[in-house]
């Protein structure tokens, strides 16, 4: 006969620190935010020892749009558990970024760079740190004279107006004279490269798009000379400049959307959705393009009820786009060529 010890032993089932914390990180490629938290906090109390998983958790909480809770966790692994985790301080200059304090996220970042100078986020430091010396020299440019910074503003809504009414000569002669005046104000050299496109001065719209990017670099110059290096089948180019795009760190919220909206067109779905979610969490969305633009990404990167639950959003704000494509995509008659018909027929620059 059995005994009740043997009858009612149990073996107990213990999962290692490591177990949680790859079940967090396949949440988080997942972008379940919620669920990759849930696993790496798990895996932080197993193992409070070890600052990678405070890192990977702080960058969880950035995705989710809480700056300062990741950057108390990266300060704490910083101070108490490994200080050679150099990584931490270019985590933290994204944080200040997006928060606004620039001169913060300055500091952050070059101190990411003298301690760490080759180390696997130099290039993104350096142009987040280039970046935020634009926004700078354009705030300083623009910060002497309130009269000047009004005629200017005035004058650039006054040849945006004109560029969508398709008054493309009158557009480009207000911004050749503005940008005469104002030589560092990059959007209407932006703009100007959008008209030169527009009027079937492609070459010329390439050329001008890399003068842009090199002298300021200015988001959506970049966007504009991977589309335009794309278009003209120099693929070698094309494909340098996505690269780039992909590791900008945009903090205006035109230049989010717009490089999300370049890697979708250029077929970057996995990279697009990642900067349609900062947008969605940083912002309130409401455009039927910008839903329009997310369902494309999520095709691409294959996440069907995503697509479905944009595009569905798209229609019911009117988007012809969205509309033709889920028709196609219920009757299981959509193809990837469909989808970059409806992104390349709309306005690309």
């Amino acid at each position: 006969m059995k005994t009740q010890q043997s009858q009612g032993q149990v073996i107990p089932f213990i999962h290692h620190s490591d177990y949680f914390f790859k079940r967090g990180v396949h949440a988080y490629q997942k972008q379940e935010l919620e669920r990759a938290v849930k696993y790496v906090r798990r895996a932080v109390e197993l193992n409070p020892e070890q600052g990678v998983f405070q890192c990977q958790l702080a960058a969880i909480y950035s995705d989710m749009g809480h700056y300062t809770a990741s950057n108390d966790l990266l300060s704490h692994v910083l101070e108490h558990l490994d200080e050679t985790l150099y990584e931490c301080y270019f985590f933290m200059a994204n944080n200040y970024a997006y928060q606004g304090l620039f001169d913060k996220a300055g500091e952050t970042a070059g101190q990411y760079l003298v301690l760490a100078p080759q180390g696997d986020f130099a290039e993104d430091a350096k142009y987040l740190l280039e970046m935020l010396e634009t926004e700078n020299e354009e705030e300083g440019s623009l910060s002497d004279d309130s009269e000047a910074d009004d005629e200017l503003i005035i004058t650039y809504e006054r040849a945006l107006r004109m560029i969508g009414e398709n008054r493309l000569f009158e557009a480009g002669n207000t911004l050749e004279d503005l940008i005469a005046a104002y030589p560092y104000y990059p959007a209407a050299q932006s703009s100007l490269v959008r008209v030169l496109y527009l009027k079937g001065q492609v070459e010329e719209a390439l050329v001008y798009a890399k003068e842009v990017w090199h002298e300021h670099y200015y988001v959506p110059a970049a966007c504009q000379l991977a589309l335009l290096y794309k278009e003209a089948g120099r693929d070698r180019e094309s494909s340098e400049m996505t690269d780039v795009l992909k590791h900008i760190v945009p903090l205006d919220r035109d230049h989010l959307y717009r490089t999300a909206a370049a890697l979708t067109l250029l077929e970057e779905g996995e990279d697009a959705l990642y900067f349609f979610h900062r947008y969605r969490q940083r912002f309130a969305p409401e455009q039927a393009e910008f839903f329009f633009y997310y369902g494309a990404a999520a095709y691409q990167a294959g996440y069907v009820r995503e697509v479905e639950k944009r595009w569905n959003t798209a229609r019911a704000k009117d988007h012809t786009g969205a509309d033709v494509l889920l028709d196609k995509m219920e009757h299981d008659l959509l193809f990837s060529s469909d989808v970059m018909h409806e992104l390349w027929s709309g306005p690309l620059l």
